[in-house]
């Protein structure tokens, strides 16, 4: 059974697509900042971890979903996915998202842990505003960003995983 294509003609606004990703990219920023005050090898790690999650994103994930290969992609994915993996037919979004999602977990939690850590072995007033922000951006801003605009006009929003998490 061919999945019906949402959204195939409406290409996302390349401004969306920045705003979309922007603050994903800031909080890896933050996070390697916030790792490498305790150790500059795990902060390289951390990098290459998020490099590493967001290519298993678009080998595992997109390739399933209804924008792969289109400009429909409210982050952007759906096209650079489509350069490096190939559709995967006859899969259930739903399920192949909640089974691969948990890879980028540690982007979210590693850096704040590390910074809590570090903030009791020795207070920096620099530290805890760099771990704030993180937090902010991470657990506030992401949400909203793709609650608000990436998501809003999405046309598969009622089968999305992320989506239904905040019903």
């Amino acid at each position: 059974m061919k999945q019906k294509c949402f959204n195939c003609g409406k290409k996302v606004p390349l401004r969306l697509v920045l705003l979309d990703n922007f603050p994903t990219a800031l909080l890896i920023g933050l996070g390697f900042f916030i790792i490498f005050s305790l150790s500059p090898a795990g902060a390289l790690f951390f990098l290459v971890y998020s490099v590493f999650s967001i290519i298993w994103f678009w080998g595992r994930i997109c390739p399933v979903c209804h924008f792969y290969n289109t400009y429909s992609c409210p982050c952007g994915y759906g096209k650079i996915s489509a350069l490096f993996f190939k559709k995967q037919e006859n899969k259930s979004f739903q399920k192949i998202f909640k089974q691969n999602i948990p890879v980028l977990f540690p982007l979210w939690f590693v850096p704040p842990a590390i910074g809590i850590y570090r903030l009791i072995i020795s207070f920096s007033f620099l530290l805890l505003c760099v771990v704030l922000l993180f937090s902010l951006i991470g657990f506030i801003v992401i949400p909203l960003v793709s609650r608000l605009v990436g998501c809003k006009n999405c046309s598969i929003k009622e089968e999305c995983p992320w989506m239904k998490s905040s019903k």
